[in-house]
């Protein structure tokens, strides 16, 4: 599966530090994600100069990189008391509008369930925030001066690098920021960023080469072609490029980051491991850094590390940062710790707006409530997810199962034919289970025809044909047809081909031989009739029925 949502990241106070005093310097420490290592320098160069809007506003960007969303609007704010007539200010403020809430998913999902108002409002926020983001920026980029390119660089980025992009819109004010300045680095970089988000690799490349062109020693650029491979799952390409950026400027955290995640892509976990610690080390093991190489931990599936180093964290963090909680609830439960990940999942949705929750916090919300036996609230909470990102067909498979622990058939089975209908990423699981929910349900046909698809799709599946011929033997409930016949026969030329794990199939052998004796007597063919009540004796039975067996096979015997 699968990447988190990072939102709201805690920046508290820290020690200045003496070896960066200017705006410059401190602009560098962000784009080294040395989050906290600039906060400091912003707060000092704002303690120098508290008039000058663009310190800031650089300091509200420093805090948005770092998903401290709260405090970069109180940093906008009082920027703007002190500098109204500010442009990159009100930039920032269009970039926290923008990253409100996606007005596509937010209308997908309100589409899908017409009638849930929660999920219509989400949609109206959502469009209305945007709209006047986008007229913030449009307004700033009207005034900007005609000699200077940063406001149409940094209009430009807020439609880039936020949910609801705005790519044309984009291309325009990057189109004048290299007509007044062609040599501008940032310029070129978000060209190539544009390109990728189109998925037209020529061109980004070739952007970022010019931004290289400019400037050698940009590790961004290079890191931001390795981005481009990575994007395109070329993770050996991906790789070099991080490797060259290492060597430009070894002290350059995001591309060990880059690194240590694409190892992980390759299975290099060890690897992974070693360049995300460096990461750590070279981003000052910043609040955001810790908490972003838990996530990383969590996503490479070392749930108890994510849980040890979110108990390190927390310990000089914010305990009650959002995304803390998320990976939290989220370790505890893929541990089983269902009492705990209620516990965080709970104290998450208590601090996080409804605006804000992701597909991801509703699923984990109601995979924990399924698991702590709170079915029917687990099952809405899956159903918001689903709502929220169609796309995640799987969690309908997780809906299905739901239903199916409490025994209701009957919507199981439309969860999955739901699924089925959509033909993306059905599983022969699903048809499995989707057989299986018709069966308890005594829709012993649409069983047939279920389990049938499971047939076509995994041949060599045994549990497939045992219940196709568990299905049929009820649609022909006195096996006069033989329906089931072919369906157990099937069964066991699967289970003798794995004679080496023949213990697993013991109780659907016994149940095959069974039927098949009993076909065999019903049609007078006492010969095949002895022999399957043969194998059957052979397996471990329960007493009385071992005796009812061997008290056939000799009546049988007697006959012959």
């Amino acid at each position: 599966m699968k990447r988190i949502i990072l939102i709201s990241l805690f920046m508290g106070s820290f020690p200045l530090f003496t070896f960066a005093q200017t705006l410059d310097d401190a602009k560098k420490l962000t784009e080294n994600e040395q989050y906290d290592a600039a906060s400091s320098i912003y707060k000092q160069l704002i303690s120098r100069e508290p008039d000058n809007g663009t310190i800031f506003y650089y300091y509200g960007e420093n805090l948005l990189l770092s998903e401290n969303v709260d405090s970069a609007k109180v940093v906008f704010k009082n920027g703007l008391n002190v500098d109204p007539s500010s442009l990159l200010l009100k930039i920032g403020e269009a970039k926290i509008l923008l990253d409100f809430s996606n007005v596509l998913e937010a209308k997908s999902a309100a589409d899908k369930e017409p009638t849930d108002q929660s999920l219509k409002s989400r949609y109206e926020e959502a469009r209305t925030s945007v709209a006047t983001g986008t007229a913030m920026i449009q307004a700033a980029v009207a005034a900007a001066p005609s000699k200077s390119a940063t406001v149409y660089v940094e209009a430009a980025d807020a439609f880039i690098k936020y949910k609801n992009k705005n790519l044309e819109e984009a291309k325009k004010y990057l189109d004048k920021a290299l007509a007044i300045d062609p040599k501008n680095v940032q310029a070129n970089i978000l060209f190539g960023d544009l390109y990728g988000e189109l998925n037209n690799g020529s061109l980004a490349a070739e952007f970022y080469n010019k931004a290289l062109d400019l400037n050698l020693n940009s590790a961004r650029a290079i890191v931001s072609k390795g981005r481009l491979y990575k994007r395109s799952t070329n993770y050996d390409g991906a790789a070099l490029e991080f490797e060259n950026a290492i060597q430009v400027d070894p002290n350059y955290a995001p591309a060990y980051r880059e690194l240590g995640e694409t190892q992980f892509k390759q299975g290099k976990l060890s690897k992974a491991k070693e360049n995300y610690k460096k990461y750590l080390e070279l981003s000052k093991n910043n609040c955001s850094a810790r908490i972003r190489y838990a996530s990383f931990l969590y996503l490479s599936k070392d749930y108890s590390a994510a849980l040890t180093e979110l108990g390190q964290v927390e310990k000089n963090c914010d305990n009650g940062n959002l995304t803390l909680l998320r990976v939290y609830a989220y370790c505890y439960y893929e541990t089983k710790d269902y009492a705990k990940g209620l516990q965080m999942i709970q104290k998450l949705f208590d601090r996080l707006p409804e605006n804000k929750r992701a597909a991801y916090d509703y699923e984990y919300y109601g995979k924990i409530l399924v698991a702590s036996d709170q079915d029917s609230i687990g099952i809405l909470q899956l159903r918001k997810a689903y709502n929220l990102d169609p796309n995640r067909t799987d969690i309908l498979s997780d809906i299905s199962n739901a239903y199916y622990k409490v025994k209701n058939y009957t919507e199981a089975a439309n969860a999955l034919n739901e699924k089925i209908a959509i033909g993306k990423d059905v599983s022969s699981t699903d048809y499995y289970m989707l057989g299986r929910s018709y069966f308890f349900n005594a829709q012993f046909a649409q069983a047939d025809t279920a389990l049938a698809q499971l047939n076509e799709k995994a041949p060599t599946y045994a549990n497939g044909w045992l219940w196709r011929a568990k299905a049929n033997a009820n649609i022909d409930s006195t096996s006069e047809l033989g329906l089931a016949k072919p369906h157990y026969e099937k069964y066991i030329e699967i289970a003798m081909a794995d004679s080496a794990n023949i213990s697993r199939y013991q109780n659907g052998l016994i149940e095959a031989y069974g039927y098949l004796a009993y076909f065999y007597i019903l049609h007078k063919d006492n010969a095949n009739a002895l022999l399957f009540l043969q194998k059957k004796a052979e397996l471990p039975l329960e007493p009385e029925e071992k005796k009812s067996i061997e008290d056939a096979i000799n009546q049988l015997k007697n006959k012959k």
